[in-house]
């Protein structure tokens, strides 16, 4: 019995990509995860690299840009160029241009943002789903984001924004040092807390490039969608710096601190600024 053909759309999903960086792998019972930098992830119970299979936060991987995607029979061969990051990390150096080779084997699947999917089974099935509606930035969504009174400790991350750009891991800390424990409470909570941020124009998303920030030019909801999805791809408190994005303070937000605010005091004058308080949970 001949296998079916792949469907017509099934090429371009694995079209983009080409060019994402890797920021996380992680390993479980189920199987490998390799998260890139848009929060696309691609899963197979055993992802191959030279030297053996992909582990956690591999360091050969970790860094590395997707260069080409192909299909190999039924395996995802994926062409990876270790960059400076990720050739330090494995204690290597790049040599001519390098390529190393990312293997999946059946079964395997790739998804991506608004839980668009494809992948190919153990016998060779080949499936996908196009790209649903936002799972963290719908119309309601970003309404009640707007319309979100301040926490406590969302005041918390603002006061260290004060001082530096913030990244997930700051998120990371404020949200343990509330209490928080359980790897569900950190993928629901953290993305949710930058959201309403965001929304309420306290927080900007960018880039973080030789100590300048950057912000993003692209509208809130494709933001917010952004956070949600690449924080729960990376899972539980794992998210840090420069794995999903850098923020900054707006005016609005430095203005909402208050000259005279707890939140407002150098380092060390307020509980919220306290080593004490805000420890290196991660």
């Amino acid at each position: 019995m001949a296998r079916p053909s792949p469907p017509a759309s099934f090429p371009k999903l694995l079209a983009q990509l080409p060019g994402q960086t890797i920021v996380h792998t992680r390993v479980a019972a189920r199987g490998t995860w390799t998260v890139t930098t848009r929060g696309w992830v691609l899963h197979s119970r055993i992802q191959d690299l030279p030297g053996g299979p992909v582990g956690l936060r591999d360091p050969r991987a970790v860094g590395a840009a997707f260069e080409q995607v192909r299909l190999e029979e039924d395996e995802l061969v994926v062409a990876l160029r270790p960059t400076g990051e990720s050739s330090q990390r494995s204690g290597t150096s790049p040599r001519g241009g390098e390529i190393l080779s990312l293997r999946l084997r059946p079964a395997w699947e790739v998804t991506g943002p608004r839980r668009a999917r494809a992948g190919i089974t153990a016998r060779g099935e080949r499936w996908e789903e196009p790209p649903g509606p936002p799972l963290h930035a719908s119309p309601e969504q970003l309404a009640a984001h707007r319309a979100s009174t301040r926490s406590g400790i969302e005041d918390r991350l603002l006061a260290t924004a004060r001082y530096r750009c913030v990244h997930p891991g700051h998120v990371v800390e404020v949200l343990a040092a509330a209490g928080a424990v359980d790897e569900e409470e950190f993928a629901r909570r953290g993305p949710l807390l930058l959201a309403r941020m965001l929304a309420r124009g306290e927080l900007q998303a960018g880039f973080l490039h030789e100590g300048r920030f950057r912000a993003w030019d692209l509208p809130l909801e494709e933001v917010i969608e952004h956070i949600g999805t690449t924080w729960t791809a990376i899972g539980g408190r794992a998210p840090d710096r420069d794995m999903i994005a850098w923020f900054a303070l707006t005016p609005a937000g430095r203005a909402s601190l208050g000259p005279r605010s707890a939140q407002a005091l150098p380092p060390g004058m307020a509980g919220y600024d306290s080593p004490g308080v805000v420890g290196g949970a991660r």
